[in-house]
């Protein structure tokens, strides 16, 4: 089975016209609202990216991998106890499995769904630095107060209870590779990882899936990815004029390397821009990293604590 990429997520919302207001200030387009149900999307390929439904509590609901091709969806069924191939009632159409983790959240594999590719262009930053002067007669480009222009959905991170168990489903079922571990006390008390697709030699991102023990199962954010760091700050500024509230960011976190920013939804669920993350293959040489060490924002000295509270 041949995970290529990470499709949707799915959340049960409170009030829904809220929610696409945020999500609509994130950066995110709607597609459509489908009986009751909304679909919103990044300027990407993908037909949407982000699902929320009503809901009397906030709930997660599940997240969506792409597939190469309806065998792979076979496969799921067969070897891994999948629901049956439906066809999916959605933007796109194409076919989808479901499959349950070891603490109960949905993930289906998707295939077939077609998207609308529309051109990305953007205008990459003009760097001038001390070895590598790049930009002559020009100021720096000026980029409009606005929602973030983002690119695709990259990664999501999850709260779980039991991480040595989550993380051998993640790895079994899905094939999905840890880049880098965390552990707490002895170094085979891993607590947290991060996973990346497994697609042999092709570079692809450090991590589609962030797994963090913390005696709960649920989201803890899903993560965009933008042009660059300045952005960033550029869409930190707009959604603070907005008057949402921010969780932590601009920072760079040291595993994955990449610059992020991220903010709660109005349920209180985490939605992260990232940019510059690492690439890697599989000739990466991960490492395992004493909890009590880490870092998780090379720009700051507080502690990570408010990041996952």
């Amino acid at each position: 089975m041949r995970i290529v990429g990470f499709h949707h997520v799915k959340f049960g919302v409170t009030d829904i016209a809220t929610t696409e207001r945020f999500a609509t200030d994130f950066g995110l387009k709607t597609v459509e609202t489908r009986n009751g149900v909304l679909y919103m999307k990044t300027a990407g390929g993908d037909a949407y990216n982000y699902v929320a439904e009503p809901s009397d509590v906030r709930r997660f609901l599940g997240m969506a991998f792409a597939v190469e091709d309806i065998s792979d969806l076979e496969q799921a069924v067969r070897d891994h106890g999948a629901t049956p191939i439906v066809a999916i009632d959605g933007p796109g159409g194409g076919y989808s499995v479901s499959l349950t983790d070891p603490e109960g959240q949905c993930v289906w594999l998707v295939t077939g769904i077609a998207g609308e590719h529309l051109p990305v262009s953007h205008r990459p930053l003009a760097l001038n630095v001390p070895d590598a002067r790049t930009r002559f007669n020009a100021a720096q480009s000026t980029r409009a107060l606005q929602p973030a222009h983002l690119f695709r959905l990259g990664h999501i991170g999850l709260y779980v209870k039991d991480f040595a168990t989550m993380a051998a489903w993640y790895e079994r079922v899905l094939g999905l590779k840890a880049s880098d571990t965390m552990f707490a006390g002895e170094p085979d008390h891993k607590i947290a990882g991060f996973f990346r697709i497994d697609r042999g030699a092709d570079y692809v991102d450090h991590h589609v899936v962030f797994l963090a023990q913390w005696g709960k199962t649920d989201a803890h954010h899903i993560s965009f990815e933008i042009e660059d760091f300045e952005a960033q700050f550029i869409a930190h500024r707009w959604l603070e004029s907005r008057g949402w509230k921010p969780n932590w960011g601009v920072g760079r976190h040291p595993l994955g390397s990449h610059v992020f920013d991220v903010w709660f939804d109005p349920d209180g669920y985490r939605f992260e821009t990232f940019s510059d993350t690492d690439l890697v293959n599989n000739q990466h040489q991960g490492g395992n990293y004493d909890v009590k060490e880490a870092q998780m924002d090379l720009w700051s000295s507080e502690s990570p604590e408010r990041y996952f509270a």
